[in-house]
């Protein structure tokens, strides 16, 4: 009996310790005057089913933000961690760019990353380092260095065109329906695999190979993955020291040895393709040519390995393989709604076909299509691939509106959100912000528009959004030019509604149907 009570005491003193843990932060917005809703005990704000993928996300991103419309900055508990999201446009301008020392880093997959090769890609990399490799990267990623990478970004484009007749062919009523989500990834892997790390691969007749089956793997946000995320974040110290990674090493490593292959056969047979892993080498040469320049401050420089440019890869990846097949499958979902648009669009293609004179479609030529520009950046705004970013507070600063009145106070320590997806569907920021209207982005009408951040804003942007553009570009002039989308039967009527967790992809996924203008 006296072993029971004795139990059940200690059991009690740790349910209480436990408990005190779980809402020690719970205070900090309240002392800090910020916006908040009450949160739970160890979940804080985040539901339940939220981490499972059982509610609409999106859906809730957006709500949240309209509840707080009269708060610059509001608080949401992320577990135990609080996070200040920030809503007000000059605010935002505040942290991402004229105060960007204090803010510097990124938060978010710290963690997560830190055990992996990942921890030398940019996204992760902090501080000084994090300068060194974006000024290193920067020349790769010019206007004239992407250029080089068109012809097999546009090969992939056309190769992408060619399965959709050979389905078309064996349709009966010359009419597909296709669900976009695989045949985006498809076009996304092939697009990685050529431009990221030196190899062709046709998904489309090749619908089983290992490259599209690994990426698929690794990118799947799985109920153990997003465990393994919640744990990360309660208990950092612990996973580290128990070596559990988010991400599976073993199909890393699979990445990592068809980029050091290829680096030695190009190496060894002097052989120069016009890719990602071209452009890198040579930005490893560059650097190592700074270092041996004696004119030069070469003893503030690190050098830049292998294992840094294959980081970089690896990031190409992840960024390419999901966001811009997401992105892809919600413009055509627009235009397939959007008949006018659409049609108005096939007009500018079908114009500049025409002038083409039979002659493949230029680089240049693509750039300085004005509406399908203005239809890329709609579908931007109302979709943004990343539906929000972070940055992380390095040294205390008060941060004041133009008037020098205190808006924020962050602390050393501090992650602050700026939620995108929220953000481009305020109607603060858009007038009717629910409907797809490429005229936004009209010439004159761009400067109206207050948030437009599909790519990040500061020195801490994607740095890949100009191929990301001309990705986009090239496979949708491609798509309008030889078939009309039409809505499905199974085509959501409800994005918001019918994307449920994490992955941006409805539960019966993006059905469209197409049908050959020929």
């Amino acid at each position: 009996m006296d072993q029971l009570i004795i139990a059940l005491a200690l059991l009690s003193f740790l349910l209480v310790l436990l408990y005190k843990w779980s809402v020690a932060k719970y205070a900090t917005f309240s002392e800090r005057g910020v916006a908040h809703e009450d949160p739970w005990p160890l979940i804080g704000n985040i539901p339940i089913k939220g981490m499972f993928g059982a509610i609409p996300v999106l859906k809730q991103m957006v709500e949240l933000n309209l509840k707080f419309s009269d708060s610059p900055v509001y608080g949401v508990y992320a577990l135990r961690d609080p996070i200040f999201f920030i809503r007000d446009p000059e605010v935002i301008k505040l942290v991402a760019i004229k105060e960007f020392d204090h803010f510097a880093n990124h938060h978010g997959m710290h963690n997560n990353m830190q055990e992996s090769i990942l921890s030398k890609s940019l996204i992760s990399l902090r501080d000084g380092r994090w300068r060194e490799m974006r000024n290193i990267l920067t020349p790769a990623f010019t206007g004239s260095k992407i250029r080089i990478m068109y012809n097999l970004i546009q090969s992939c484009s056309e190769e992408g065109v060619s399965h959709i007749f050979e389905l078309l062919k064996l349709s009966k009523d010359a009419a597909i329906d296709l669900e976009m989500k695989d045949y985006f990834t498809r076009f996304a892997n092939d697009v990685i695999a050529t431009v990221a790390f030196g190899i062709s691969i046709n998904s489309f007749r090749r619908e089983d190979n290992e490259f599209l089956r690994i990426g698929q793997a690794l990118s799947k946000i799985s109920a153990w993955s997003m465990a393994k995320a919640v744990l990360h974040a309660l208990f950092p110290r612990l996973m580290k020291l128990l070596r559990i990674q988010v991400m599976d090493s073993e199909k890393i490593d699979y990445f990592s040895c068809l980029v050091n292959v290829t680096m030695k056969y190009r190496l060894e047979h002097n052989v120069i393709r016009p890719d990602m892993i071209h452009l890198l080498m040579e930005a490893k040469q560059q650097r190592l040519a700074d270092l041996r320049d004696q004119s030069k401050d070469a003893h503030n420089f690190s050098e830049f390995t292998d294992e840094d440019l294959l980081a970089q890869c690896l990031l190409f990846f992840f960024a390419g393989f999901e966001i811009i097949s997401s992105s892809l499958c919600f413009l055509t979902h627009e235009l397939c709604l959007n008949s006018a648009v659409q049609d108005k669009l096939y007009e500018e293609i079908l114009s500049v076909n025409q002038e083409l004179h039979g002659q493949p479609l230029t680089y240049d030529r693509l750039t300085k299509m004005q509406y399908l520009d203005m239809v890329v950046l709609e579908g931007l705004r109302k979709w943004p691939p990343a539906i929000s970013t972070d940055r992380e507070c390095c040294e205390d600063i008060d941060l004041c509106d133009e008037n020098g009145d205190k808006v924020f106070s962050a602390r050393k320590g501090d992650i602050v959100q700026i939620p995108i997806f929220a953000l481009h569907r305020d109607p603060d920021n858009y007038e009717d912000p629910e409907s797809f209207d490429p005229e936004r982005f009209a010439e004159g009408q761009k400067a109206e528009s207050r948030v437009f951040l599909p790519f990040g804003v500061g020195p801490r942007n994607c740095i890949g959004n100009r191929m990301a553009l001309m990705e986009i570009k090239s496979i949708v002039y491609q798509l309008v030019l030889r078939f009309q989308l039409f809505p499905a039967e199974k085509t959501s009527r409800d994005l918001l509604d019918d994307i449920r967790g994490h992955d941006l992809k409805p539960k019966n996924g993006f059905w469209i149907k197409l049908k050959s203008r020929q």
